[in-house]
């Protein structure tokens, strides 16, 4: 007897991807990331051909990311001034694009359909999930956005993550939400084995999953909790015994005048005179592109007079703006002010983002000038690593979404005695995006074991500490000062030694052994 699949399941499926994003910032619903892949998930046990679970998957990804990412749309319409239907043409492919990645989910679980549903429900799914996941996290230079682990921040389970970072939280999220349907849905839990026989191609396999199976998701689940617990105690870092005082200056200009030629010098006369008032920092930092243009082009009006200054007062400043070499090419960067050395000290930004910062096949693409912004040229990729010295201490340097590559920010670690991000997310005002930023950098520090300070232009600028607490910081789209103080750390957590390769190991071996097995014992599920 095969099961009737609806296709209103596909309906289903995307509303509960879309649903995922109320588990983020800035809504914070944490709960939900539990409920909504376990509805994917229930829906996947009733799905009976390949075809059907890769659909499920691909119909949950264009919820999650329609409604996660929609910002990308706001970014092109309102500040690349691409035309309406363009701007919606190309955040519909590009969500449609992403979505791809949770149909591939689909894909592989398909192959574990003969499997007992326990299994498929504790191990499988999650460790598929938190699989594709870290392939969305490098593939096409990555968009680690909208993970599921993300969603745990405030919760205990956040403390997985300096153990196995964000996709250890995401793992344990999948798993939960596994003993989540494991527990609800009991004897309805039914799953169907194709067989070799004239007068059906599905057998129904009926489970007892009412008593045994619910008592082992239960203590699945207790033991994440009391593991996460457990975790909460650990120390693993120790302060050095010197705090810095720091502020981040939020200075919060408008995306669509921050370029305009009238308003280039009032902005940076802004940043001056909101700097002035705190000298007595040992550390200032301005976001990202502070300095609308080239470093040369504002060394005499601000970076020379600021560098006096901040010598005369003891302060390091790092200041946002571009970067040009001597062979002409135009790096964001940042530079640090203060240190009384014969060259100053630069950063500039490594992993550039794709459509932004950088155009594949830029020169083919001239004739789309005529419906919207196209850059004269690409910018060009920092070679080097992202340590800075500022004082006495180094400090790990990313800018704008660097931030969220775990593995690239570890780089940089145990050197590290603190993080810094600096950003400009004007260009999504209004959105989702500057809260889900936040929220991925809280990580960061949590994995590192390091403080983070984060200035932006726009919001949300603030000082994190190396639990991923935010511990000072200002609303978004307001002009202010985030001052407070700062612990400088050492030590190392796992995730800084081992990085993503636990997990991905883990979880792909789990999928190879499981897969080789039910392979070939094709009745032993």
């Amino acid at each position: 007897m095969q099961y009737a699949f609806r296709k209103l399941n596909y309906l289903y499926s995307l509303l509960a991807g879309a649903s995922l994003v109320l588990s983020l910032a800035p809504v914070g619903l944490f709960p939900i990331a539990y409920i909504s892949p376990a509805i994917l998930f229930f829906l996947l046990l009733r799905s009976n051909r390949r075809s059907q679970s890769v659909k499920l998957g691909w119909a949950f990804g264009v919820g999650l990311f329609g409604a996660g990412a929609s910002w990308v749309f706001q970014s092109m319409y309102s500040f690349a001034q691409a035309p309406l239907a363009l701007a919606a043409f190309l955040t519909f492919l590009f969500v449609l694009g992403l979505a791809l990645q949770i149909a591939f989910f689909g894909f592989i679980v398909s192959f574990f359909n003969k499997c007992l549903v326990i299994s498929r429900l504790l191990v499988i799914y999650p460790a598929a999930w938190v699989f594709v996941e870290w392939c969305r996290g490098w593939l096409f230079t990555g968009f680690p956005w909208l993970y599921l682990g993300h969603s745990q921040i405030d919760t205990w389970f956040a403390h997985y993550a300096p153990v196995g970072g964000s996709l250890l939280v995401s793992w344990v999220t999948a798993i939960i939400a596994g003993a989540l349907v494991t527990t609800i849905a009991g004897q309805n839990s039914e799953r169907y084995h194709q067989v070799n026989l004239p007068a059906a191609n599905y057998v129904r396999v009926s489970e007892p999953l009412s008593h045994w199976s619910r008592g082992i998701a239960a203590a699945v689940v207790l033991a994440l909790v009391a593991g996460a617990w457990l975790l909460s105690l650990k120390h693993w870092v120790v302060p050095t015994g010197d705090n810095l005082k720091v502020s981040l200056i939020q200075a919060n200009i408008a995306q669509d005048q921050k370029w305009l030629p009238e308003q280039r010098v009032p902005s940076v006369e802004r940043y001056m005179s909101m700097t002035r008032k705190h000298w007595d920092s040992d550390l200032i930092v301005w976001p990202e592109t502070a300095i609308p243009g080239r470093f040369a082009e504002f060394n005499d009006f601000v970076l020379a007079p600021m560098y006096q200054e901040s010598i005369e007062t003891n302060t390091n400043l790092v200041v946002g703006g571009f970067h040009e070499t001597e062979s002409g090419q135009f790096k964001n960067s940042a530079i640090v002010l203060g240190d009384d050395v014969d060259e100053v000290d630069i950063y500039s930004k490594r992993h550039l983002v794709p459509l932004g910062e950088y155009i594949p096949l830029l020169k083919y693409l001239r004739w789309l000038d005529k419906w919207m912004n196209i850059p004269y040229d690409n910018l060009s990729s920092g070679g080097e690593d992202g340590l800075l010295t500022i004082g006495k201490h180094r400090a790990q340097m990313s800018i704008c979404y660097e931030d969220a590559f775990g593995e690239e920010i570890i780089d940089d670690l145990p050197e590290a005695d603190y993080l810094i991000n600096i950003t400009n997310d004007g260009w999504f005002s209004g959105s989702l995006q500057p809260y889900q930023h936040m929220q991925i950098a809280r990580f960061r520090a949590l994995e590192a074991g390091r403080y983070l300070l984060r200035a932006t232009n726009t919001g949300v600028s603030g000082i994190v500490d190396h639990r991923g607490k935010v511990i000072n910081t200002i609303p978004a789209y307001e002009q202010g000062v985030v001052s407070g103080e700062m612990m400088v750390l050492s030590g190392s957590t796992p995730y800084v030694k081992f990085g993503n390769y636990l997990v991905v190991i883990l979880s792909s071996l789990l999928l190879l052994i499981l897969f080789a097995v039910s392979r070939k014992n094709r009745n032993i599920l």
